[in-house]
């Protein structure tokens, strides 16, 4: 396995948006953690599917989806990916299987940093993404998937092989030839927008795919999804009614009048979108998604903890700043966004750069504060449920 890093500026120059491509996918994730997450995920499962469940968990064989795979999904008994597939294959002897989970990062903050960590070596490159990209992990074998695979047309894929090897074949015009890929533990696929492809599990595959729009088309989804939500909290749209009156209404000259809850809705919404609180908001979830790498769903903030006078701690998370309005702003930090004010807002991100190590009282005399003052408390509790910093062990020298 080549653990160098990848060379995110060399991918960007000769690769990105050119073609279909296999790469060193050097120091990429741990194979036991992503273990550790697919099985964690799975426990809701083993009864049954769960509709709109996130993670979504879902289990194939080569004779189709099992909607309640029950005992075939990894338990903590299964200490490791071999261990579980060895099982698989007593209970399956005959039939290739693959075991997908769509948004697992949003139930393990570790790996979901790991992977933040590797895609903003690459965004730095290419750009930030306006809108969520997605990940899913898959172990498997012995199965071609040919279908089902994350994410509309117009993204891009970028697939990391943990372990075991796998052959994917991509094409574009069905009517040409297509072309085939070998994927081994260590490697790293892109496939550019444009191509549909396959992929057949060999022996012990585990993989991370990211699933990357990349077309303007994807932020409809976003700011449709945004328009709904404002749209249901207004009383008038909710109080509405849904029916119209038996016969129809009728204009004077006998036609039969719009169904009023649908114009409603449409003129509400026309309301939404043309003011200036939707371009904030829109606005501010691109600074939450920019600290994420794009990784949406995140994973929740942590439960609170108090931060004394003297307590050491190192700042794990850049706190990304942005306007938000004269004299305020917002803090974006792992996903998350904190609301400030005043010229603090801008001293903090500045004196807290990620990788440092300070103290409570040192964050204090950047804030011409007492180390004990509620104000203080209040922004190291905030900082470390957002995992900005960490706190260290003993009491500043």
């Amino acid at each position: 396995m080549n653990d160098e890093p990848v060379d995110w500026v060399n991918f960007a120059a000769y690769h990105w948006g050119k073609g279909p491509v296999v790469l060193p996918g050097g120091r990429s994730v741990d194979p036991q953690r992503v273990h550790e997450v697919i099985t964690a995920a799975s426990a809701p499962f083993h009864a049954g599917t769960r509709v709109r469940a996130m993670p979504d968990v879902r289990f194939l064989t080569t004779r189709g989806r099992l909607p309640a795979p029950g005992s075939l999904l990894p338990t903590p008994a299964d200490g490791d990916t071999e261990s579980y597939l060895a099982r698989l294959r007593t209970e399956l002897p005959d039939e290739g299987a693959l075991l997908t989970v769509r948004h697992p990062l949003l139930i393990d903050f570790g790996l979901w940093s790991r992977v933040r960590e590797l895609l903003a070596g690459l965004w730095q490159q290419v750009g930030w993404p306006a809108v969520p990209v997605a990940a899913e992990l898959t172990v498997g074998e012995r199965y071609v998937r040919t279908s089902g695979a994350p994410g509309p047309a117009g993204a891009a894929h970028l697939t990391w092989v943990l372990t075991g090897a796998m052959t994917v074949r991509v094409w574009q015009d069905p009517d040409r030839e297509w072309s085939e890929f070998a994927v081994r533990a260590g490697e790293l696929m892109y496939l550019p927008d444009g191509y549909r492809f396959a992929d057949q599990y060999g022996d012990g595959v585990t993989t991370l795919r990211i699933t990357v729009p990349v077309r303007q088309t994807a932020a409809l989804a976003t700011v449709q999804d945004l328009l709904a939500e404002r749209a249901q909290r207004q009383p008038e749209f909710a109080a509405g009614p849904a029916f119209l009156s038996f016969p129809a209404p009728t204009a004077p000259d006998g036609s039969v009048r719009s169904a009023e809850p649908l114009p409603a809705t449409a003129r509400l919404v026309g309301q939404l979108a043309h003011g200036p609180e939707l371009e904030r908001t829109l606005r501010n979830r691109w600074a939450a998604r920019r600290s994420a790498a794009g990784l949406e769903p995140v994973p929740p903030p942590r439960a609170a903890r108090d931060l004394g006078p003297g307590q050491r701690f190192r700042v794990t998370a850049e706190i990304f700043r942005m306007a938000d309005g004269p004299g305020s702003a917002v803090w974006a930090i792992n996903g998350h966004l904190l609301p400030v004010a005043g010229a603090a807002g801008e001293r903090i991100p500045a004196a807290l750069p990620p990788g440092r190590e300070t103290t409570v009282d040192d964050l204090a005399r950047v804030l011409e504060v007492p180390p004990d003052s509620e104000g203080l408390r209040a922004l190291t509790r905030a900082l470390y449920r957002t995992r900005a910093i960490e706190p260290l062990e003993g009491a500043a020298p």
